[in-house]
């Protein structure tokens, strides 16, 4: 029983440093994945392409020109934020469909002026959900992030997130998950846009999913060598098995 027990022991390790070399392979996979797209992204969604087959595609292409950003990427950030309802707000207190904050409406507005001409004083919540409104200031504050960041539009998708203070400091993508997940979910739709004949999955997804799954077998292993360690120190009241 004892020598069963110590092979099955051995075996489970054996299994756990099969399964962490499995899992190294997996992170780096799905960084090297996640890399790759943002170059293809920051190199071909620097150039204005228009959108189809989307709602409100006339005022997407429309503003994304006047700003100078691809409509595909304002399309693939409405459909992040909001998934395309014009009526959308956060729990954060961000508006329409491209989620935009009153403070950062205000700074955006103190420029562009969208509601000029439309009423007096500043503007207000029903300005929020207007969906060309929000398009055009939404993309006018993308089109900042933008230039604030040139040839790094990965990085503008960041600070629309997280916000430019954050990516300053870090020097880059923010160490947040829901940063990073929100910048790779972009890419993804961008690259659904730009390229529909390509996998709707992109290649970092598969990877990562393959992470969580190796994640969970390692931890499983390691309960299961756990459960045997301490089957051997019953039966022999010594952490001594030979």
């Amino acid at each position: 029983m004892r020598r069963l027990l110590i092979k099955l022991w051995c075996l489970l390790l054996c299994l756990l440093a099969l399964e962490a070399a499995a899992y190294g392979l997996a992170w780096w996979m799905a960084d090297y994945s996640r890399r790759a797209a943002a170059i293809r992204f920051n190199t071909a969604a620097a150039t204005w392409q228009p959108v189809k087959n989307v709602p409100y595609a006339d005022l997407i292409n429309r503003h994304s020109r006047a700003a100078g950003v691809s409509a595909q990427v304002v399309a693939a950030v409405i459909q992040a934020e909001s998934s395309f309802q014009p009526q959308a707000l956060s729990r954060a207190g961000a508006y329409g469909l491209m989620q935009i904050i009153p403070d950062t409406w205000r700074q955006v507005n103190a420029r562009i002026k969208v509601c000029a001409g439309r009423h007096a004083g500043d503007c207000t919540r029903e300005c929020f959900y207007d969906p060309e409104l929000n398009i055009r200031v939404g993309t006018a504050y993308l089109a900042e992030l933008a230039g604030r960041y040139p040839g790094r539009l990965d990085l503008a998708l960041a600070a629309y997130n997280a916000g430019p203070g954050a990516v300053d400091y870090y020097g880059g993508i923010p160490p947040y998950a829901e940063t990073q997940e929100y910048v790779a979910r972009i890419i993804n739709y961008w690259e659904q846009m730009h390229s529909p004949a390509m996998p709707v999955e992109a290649a970092g997804a598969t990877w990562n999913r393959a992470r969580r799954a190796l994640g969970w077998l390692l931890a499983l292993t390691l309960f299961m060598l756990t459960v045997l360690a301490q089957c051997l120190y019953k039966l022999h009241r010594s952490w001594r098995w030979g």
